[in-house]
């Protein structure tokens, strides 16, 4: 199973990139910067056709066939195709929408995943949606797809959620010995994996150097939704329906707050803006790796609390329901008075960056010896740096490399 369920999508996903970088680069198949968006140079966007073909190769070569694989390889086919498209060339929401749309199709018909019971969430019962299962989960799907692809807003955040969620997955399946559905989890955890060495600020990079682009987001979001609605529907369901909310709450709520404040100031909820979680952190002066940290911890602190409420307290749907409907409350409160909360971030952490006293702040000297008692790093640590910058070769490689390099000796006389 190491071989078949890590090995294999882990050098796939790391050929297919390294392939696709040099290809990207020529027909300019890459985000370029914006006023809106924080790196400096054209970055290739081809980490979710890597993924998805890193998926399909491990499919292909392994005999262990899953369940409805063809329908899931035909649906995300589509959604990877139109959003190659879009990702080179921009095309209309509309028909995006319409063959996300078609995906879920695909799901609900041929896979026969849909959303059949709610789950007794207000402890009258269980919800059955009889007719309306078909349109309700062709509107999750759709709905779970955006809310991936509109978090999708710095550095490694769509692809380190998705691999939380996924990996909550894999844990019940684990629980439950479903194994079938922990490999496939597995499948996709490595490549996402992967991904994310590239992807990351890491090894002393200042910008990923590729991007997951619409096409990986829609995957993922896409995947994530499949894969909960079959765990949570149907006789040999592993949890119940509200534990899927838990699961992938923190995009679920920053895509559904952020509608609800765009449809409140009279404009678009599909119109793009810097008012996500991300960007209220950025504003508040917190690094995009400081960042993602809070925004991941947040994340797999309520994707535990939903499981070990559901598995290990068997906890009442309609209690962890309403948990839910209470935090949401809470972060929609907290979101709508961003204002406030970047205010207290500000004052409470340290930074120079947004500190207004920043140019009178002098160096600390020690009134004993009057000397200054900053740490110079030495010749030999500042050869030592060089020599591991060298052995990451590619993976620090960058558009503008004396800036980048004056940068890297920067933080590293900081941290030193």
């Amino acid at each position: 199973m190491f071989s078949n369920f890590f090995l294999m999508p882990l050098l796939a996903t790391v050929f297919f990139i390294l392939v696709l970088y040099p290809c990207a680069l020529k027909i300019g198949f890459t985000d370029k910067p914006t006023h809106r968006k924080q790196h400096k140079q054209q970055t290739p966007l081809i980490g979710g056709i890597a993924i998805y073909l890193a998926i399909l190769v491990t499919l292909f070569f392994n005999d262990n066939f899953f369940p409805n694989q063809t329908a899931f390889v035909f649906a995300t086919m589509l959604l990877v195709c139109v959003g190659f498209i879009d990702d080179y060339k921009n095309i209309s929401f509309k028909i995006r929408l319409i063959i996300q749309i078609v995906a879920a199709l695909i799901m609900v018909e041929f896979a026969h995943i849909k959303i059949i019971n709610l789950g007794d969430l207000l402890g009258l019962g269980h919800i059955y949606l009889g007719n309306y299962a078909t349109v309700f989960t062709v509107f999750a799907v759709v709905g779970g797809i955006n809310a991936f692809n509109m978090i999708d807003g710095i550095d490694g955040l769509a692809g380190s959620l998705s691999l939380v969620s996924i990996a909550s997955i894999a844990e019940v399946s684990w629980a439950f010995q479903d194994w079938i559905l922990f490999k496939f989890c597995l499948i996709l955890m490595v490549a996402i994996l992967a991904f994310l060495l590239f992807n990351l600020r890491i090894f002393g990079r200042l910008s990923a150097k590729i991007f997951l682009g619409d096409t990986g987001s829609t995957l993922l979001g896409f995947t994530i939704c499949w894969l909960l609605i079959g765990s949570s529907q149907g006789a040999k369901a592993l949890i119940m329906p509200t534990t899927a909310l838990w699961i992938i709450a923190l995009p679920l709520l920053d895509s559904v707050c952020i509608m609800l404040r765009r449809l409140k100031k009279r404009r678009s909820p599909f119109n793009a803006d810097r008012e996500h979680l991300h960007h209220i952190f950025h504003v508040a002066g917190y690094s995009v790796n400081e960042t993602l940290v809070i925004i991941l911890t947040f994340s797999f602190g309520l994707s535990f609390f939903g499981i070990t409420a559901n598995l290990f307290f068997k906890a009442p749907e309609p209690l962890l329901f309403s948990f839910f409907i209470a935090l949401f409350i809470g972060y929609y409160w907290l979101i709508d008075r961003a204002w406030l909360i970047t205010k207290i971030s500000r004052y409470l952490r340290d930074t120079k960056v947004f500190d207004r006293r920043a140019k009178s702040q002098t160096t600390e000297v020690d009134m004993r010896s009057k000397s200054d008692r900053r740490l110079i790093p030495s010749e030999q640590q500042i050869d030592a740096f060089n020599k591991k910058k060298k052995f990451f070769g590619f993976l620090l490689k960058t558009d503008d490399t004396k800036v980048n390099e004056q940068k890297i000796l920067a933080e590293t006389e900081e941290k030193l």
